[in-house]
């Protein structure tokens, strides 16, 4: 409807996931070299966790875009409450396998089979469980048995778990030291800052061919962040209605009395919001209080994870380091010998007369 009224070319704030309008901000700039990072390990579980709306899938999106070119055989599920029971069919049919009345040991044997024949063909294999935080630990726990399939010293499946903020709690607090044995990378997105909160507005704009109209007062950048939190599922939210309302009015500069106008409205359709349309946690079970030991192993399991990504990061940019040392002196080798080639054919380095 407005695009049309504004010249756009698209919607700049759609809610559904679109790989081609990430914002790299830095938060998704860093976790998106962790799970490179992560993939090129091919094995272990790799997890991102954030609030709902920070983006984690379409974080995953722009990672199997830009891993595109390599041979990965990827199967991905979204859990609802997946139990022990569910979670072998569900695995089964993200890999196209038969799955109807077969017994939990016989889809074991086939999944084994499949991906033993994927890497004969070199291909890696990658399952991406979206929503992990709803999946109970017997189900977490058939994941990690699946992970441990190998061949010949290599493992035949990676798992990324991505999933919001209760799923480390869930590890946590089931005491699943195994499991998290096997984590090889683990990241959390944060909500965007005031600052790139309004890089992010402007860069959505920008993307669908924004001309400045509608033109923005400076103050309406501040009032969506404080109402959005920095979380941009939620900006979209309100950008987009902004932009509605900009065009039923036939607004071409859209002020704060326009978005305090929006809000409001939002507010009315959602009175169990409150004015931040910030949604209140969801406890890690009905009924259910944190433990002072539970919070005392997640606080330290948070610790852990941060010293572990700064590792991660030196890692990663000692291994650039050395790449460049190697392609210096391999560019410096090539030259040297040209150079000594081009000697020997003009007799550059030959004594001369005199000195024979």
């Amino acid at each position: 409807m407005y695009q049309a009224f504004y010249n756009l070319r698209g919607k700049p704030f759609q809610l559904t996931p679109d790989a081609a309008m990430l914002f790299p901000s830095k938060g998704h700039k860093r976790a998106m070299a962790y799970l490179l990072y992560g993939l090129e390990q091919g094995e272990g579980f790799v997890m991102i966790t954030g609030p709902v709306g920070t983006g984690k899938t379409l974080l995953i999106q722009r990672l199997l875009e830009e891993v595109a070119h390599r041979q990965i055989a990827m199967a991905s599920i979204a859990s609802a409450n997946l139990g022990s029971e569910d979670i072998l069919p569900a695995v089964a049919s993200a890999f196209d396998l038969p799955y109807e009345r077969r017994s939990k040991e016989a889809l074991l044997q086939d999944l084994k089979r499949h991906l033993k024949t994927l890497r004969e063909r070199h291909a890696h294999a990658l399952l991406v469980v979206d929503e992990a935080q709803t999946l109970t630990p017997s189900a977490l726990e058939m994941l990690r048995i699946l992970s441990n399939m190998e061949c010949d010293g290599r493992a035949l499946l990676q798992v990324f778990l991505v999933g919001q903020s209760e799923l480390r709690g869930l590890i946590i607090n089931n005491r699943m030291e195994q499991l998290r044995q096997r984590v090889i990378v683990s990241h959390r997105l944060e909500p965007l800052g005031e600052e790139e909160s309004r890089a992010y507005i402007l860069h959505r704009l920008q993307a669908v061919g924004w001309d400045h109209d509608p033109d923005f007062t400076p103050g309406i950048f501040s009032t969506v962040y404080e109402a959005s939190r920095g979380i941009p599922r939620r900006i979209n939210l309100i950008m987009d209605r902004l932009l509605l309302h900009g065009y039923l009015e036939e607004l071409h500069e859209l002020d704060d009395v326009a978005v305090a106008t929006v809000l409001e409205e939002i507010r009315d359709e959602m009175p169990e919001m409150p004015a931040t349309l910030e949604a209140s946690e969801t406890p890690y079970a009905p009924g259910a209080t944190q433990n002072p030991a539970a919070s005392a192993q997640e606080a330290q399991y948070t610790k852990l994870e941060m010293n572990a990504n700064k590792v991660l990061l030196r890692l990663m940019r000692e291994t650039i380091r050395l790449r460049k040392t190697i392609h210096q002196r391999s560019v410096a080798s090539v030259t040297e010998d040209d150079d000594t080639e081009g000697r020997d054919r003009t007799g550059g380095d030959m004594p001369e007369d005199g000195d024979k």
